[in-house]
This record gives C-alpha cells, structure tokens and sequence, in this order.
C-alpha cells in the first residue's frame, strides 16, 4: 500500500483505485438473472406489502391534516357568519 497523500493549500484530494477484470462464462443479455428471478418470493411480497402500508399511512395521515383543517376553516366561517347575524338582530 501507498503512504496517505497530504492535502495540497486547497484541501484537494486526487483519489485513484485499481480495477481487475476477470472472464466469466455468463452471457452479458442474463447477467441479473440470479437477481431477477430469486427462489425465495417472500422477500418481493414484504416488500410489495411494506411499500402499500406505508402509502396507507400517508394517506392517513394527509386526510387527517387536510380534515382538521377543514374543520376549523368551517368552524371559522361559521363563527363569523352567526356573529354577523346576531350584530344585524340587536340594531
């Protein structure tokens, strides 16, 4: 291994790194085969089932936010209307 290499002024680093090819018999058209079609199917279902539970729960969470808020919107409106129409009833 080489010594480490010192900062220049500027703080720049130059980094290398070192490649070795080796031959393989597999074809490079089914390279991520092995990957792609996988024995164990539990593992894409977690995953499929994961990703919708977490959409469940922001979508939750959205509507919750957006029906508080509408709520209190309408409680406002609702507010100021009754007042108005109390200030028209006393003169």
């Amino acid at each position: 291994t080489l010594p480490a290499q010192p900062a220049d002024a500027a703080g720049e680093v130059i980094w290398t790194y070192d490649v070795s090819w080796e031959y393989s018999d597999v074809k490079w058209a089914s390279r991520w085969d092995v990957y792609l079609y996988a024995t164990d199917e539990q593992i894409h279902w977690f995953s499929i089932v994961n990703s919708f539970m977490i959409v469940l729960f922001l979508t939750g969470m959205l509507a919750m936010i957006m029906l508080r808020t509408l709520h209190r919107d309408l409680r406002r409106y609702n507010d100021a209307e009754a007042k108005e129409e109390a200030a028209e009833e006393s003169g």
